[in-house]
């Protein structure tokens, strides 16, 4: 009998916890990121790699940016939504202005995401999702890269934000990463807020 798709998630999350390919990111790490949210969802949203609350805890953080979209735009993650990352280690460097000799986030390698998305493969595979939403520049050109078969590489947000990309599998749509909106105020948070209703919309008819 097949297992079903939470049961195969909760394979892949055990082999992504045991994962040693990246030795450097494995030697680091203090808990690896397994996608969390609905086995089923329409939705994948996907980021670069864990923040820092993920990183400790391997679950987003309860007061994120994007928990706080999904609920207003009347999505959840029990039901609709499913959040992962591309590379499931947070890459760390050594940072010269730590006096403890602690480390930062840097980002990740050709290497770590060559490593790792075949995870990533395998959570479309079992999830089987409508949409899957990039967030930020980088994740969006690796994705249309390996996915797409478009090697073109985007260097401005505004050129793809919102824009809808097809193959056979899923709908990719770029959208820009939460950093954007609450560091970078490259967009402002209602506008965000609004894109993001519209890709509601956009849900309702496929």
């Amino acid at each position: 009998m097949p297992i079903s798709a939470k049961e195969s998630l909760k394979e892949l999350s055990e082999e992504i916890i045991q994962c040693k390919k990246c030795l450097d990111l494995a030697k680091l790490r203090k808990h690896p990121a397994a996608g969390t949210g609905a086995s089923n969802a329409r939705v994948i949203i996907v980021r670069n790699y864990p923040e820092e609350i993920a990183e400790k805890t391997g679950i987003l953080s309860a007061n994120s940016l994007l928990r706080k979209l999904i609920k207003k735009i009347n999505l959840s993650l029990s039901k609709d939504v499913y959040i992962t990352y591309l590379v499931k280690c947070t890459p760390k460097e050594n940072s010269a202005s730590d006096a403890e000799g602690g480390t930062v986030a840097a980002k990740p390698s050709k290497k770590h995401v060559n490593n790792c998305i075949s995870f990533f493969s395998k959570e479309i595979s079992i999830i089987t999702p409508h949409i899957v939403i990039s967030l930020g520049l980088d994740v969006s050109n690796i994705i249309l890269e390996k996915y797409f078969s478009i090697d073109k590489k985007y260097r401005n947000m505004d050129k793809i934000h919102m824009r809808i990309f097809e193959n056979p599998s899923f709908k990719l749509v770029p959208f820009y990463e939460p950093e954007d909106v609450i560091l970078a105020k490259k967009i402002p948070e209602d506008k965000y807020f609004e894109d993001f209703k519209n890709l509601h919309k956009l849900l309702k008819v496929i």
